[in-house]
C-alpha cells in the first residue's frame, strides 16, 4: 500500500496588508507533516488520553488561547496544581508524538516597507510550506502521497487558500519544480469544531514562535518543540528550512537565544 502523509495547516495573525496591527503586525503559517498511520494509531490515542484524564471527553478543543487565559473548558487550569500537571502531560504527549514541524512567519510591516508591491502572505508562506513537504517527504520517501489539511475558514477565504494551492502545484516555486510537487495531492478544509488534533498541535506550536519572534525572547514553550522543527542537516540550524521569515531571516542571535533553553 502507497504510504500518505498529512500536513495540518494552522496560521495565526490577519494576512491582510492593507490594516496592520501594531501590537501584532505578523502573519504566519505552521504545519506540522506526519504518516497518516502515526497519526491515526500514535498521535490521536495519546491526546485522547490526555482530554479523558482532565476533561473526562474527548470532544475539547486544545487552543493557545483558551488555555492561556483559563476560559472555558480549561477554568480548571486556575487551580496551580491541576495548571502543572495538564503542562506536564501536554508537554509529554508533544514531545513524544511523531511529527515534523515548520513556520513560514511575515513581518508585515518590514514586508510593505521593503517592497513597493509586497506579494500576498499567503502566497509566500504556503510556498514555503509546500516546498518543506518536498524536501521533508517526497526526498526521503519518493513513492509516498502527501495530503494537506487547513482549518476551515470562511467560504471566501478558504477559496482564496485553494487557489494559491492550485496556482503553486501549476508553477511549481523559485526551489522546486511543479513536477516536484505532483506528489501533494488535494488541499482539504476540516472545521474547528470537527476536533482534529493536527490543528491543535499547529496552534500550540505556532503562537510560541510567533510569540518569540515579536518579543525577540524564547517563548517558554518552544524548547518543548523545537526538536520537531526541520532543520539543515549539515549545522542543525532551522533558518530557512523549518523556519523562515520575510523579507529576512530570523536573526541567527534569537535562534541561539532560543538553542540556550533548549539546551
Amino acid at each position: 500500500m502507497q504510504e500518505e502523509f498529512l500536513v495540518f495547516l494552522d496560521e495565526t495573525g490577519d494576512h491582510s496588508l492593507q490594516h496592520i496591527d501594531k501590537q501584532y503586525p505578523i502573519f504566519a503559517l505552521g504545519a506540522m507533516y506526519c504518516r497518516r498511520e502515526d497519526y491515526i494509531k500514535t498521535i490521536n490515542p495519546m491526546f485522547d488520553e490526555l482530554k479523558y484524564e482532565f476533561f473526562n471527553k474527548r470532544h475539547v478543543i486544545l487552543h493557545s488561547t483558551e488555555i492561556r487565559k483559563s476560559r472555558n473548558e480549561f477554568k480548571i487550569l486556575m487551580n496551580p496544581l491541576i495548571r502543572n500537571n495538564f503542562f506536564k502531560r501536554l508537554n509529554e504527549c508533544i514531545e513524544q508524538s511523531p511529527f515534523s514541524f515548520a513556520v513560514s512567519l511575515v513581518d508585515k510591516l518590514e514586508h510593505t516597507g521593503t517592497y513597493y508591491e509586497p506579494d500576498n502572505p499567503y502566497n509566500l508562506t504556503l510556498a514555503f510550506i509546500m516546498e518543506r513537504s518536498f524536501f521533508l517527504i517526497h526526498k526521503k520517501y519518493p513513492n509516498a502521497r502527501c495530503r494537506f489539511i487547513a482549518e476551515s475558514r470562511d467560504t471566501k477565504e478558504n477559496e482564496n487558500l485553494k487557489k494559491v494551492f492550485e496556482k503553486i502545484k501549476t508553477d511549481g516555486t523559485r526551489f522546486v519544480t511543479a513536477n516536484e510537487l505532483n506528489f501533494i495531492t488535494t488541499l482539504d478544509f476540516v472545521k474547528k469544531q470537527e476536533n482534529e488534533i493536527g490543528h491543535q498541535i499547529v496552534d500550540l506550536c505556532l503562537y510560541p514562535i510567533a510569540r518569540t519572534y515579536l518579543t525577540h525572547k524564547c517563548h517558554p514553550s518552544v524548547p518543548v518543540f523545537y526538536d520537531k522543527i526541520y532543520k539543515n542537516p549539515n549545522n542543525g540550524s532551522p533558518i530557512g528550512y523549518g523556519l523562515k521569515t520575510f523579507p529576512n531571516n530570523i536573526s541567527t542571535n534569537l535562534v541561539l537565544e532560543i538553542e540556550k533553553y533548549c539546551n
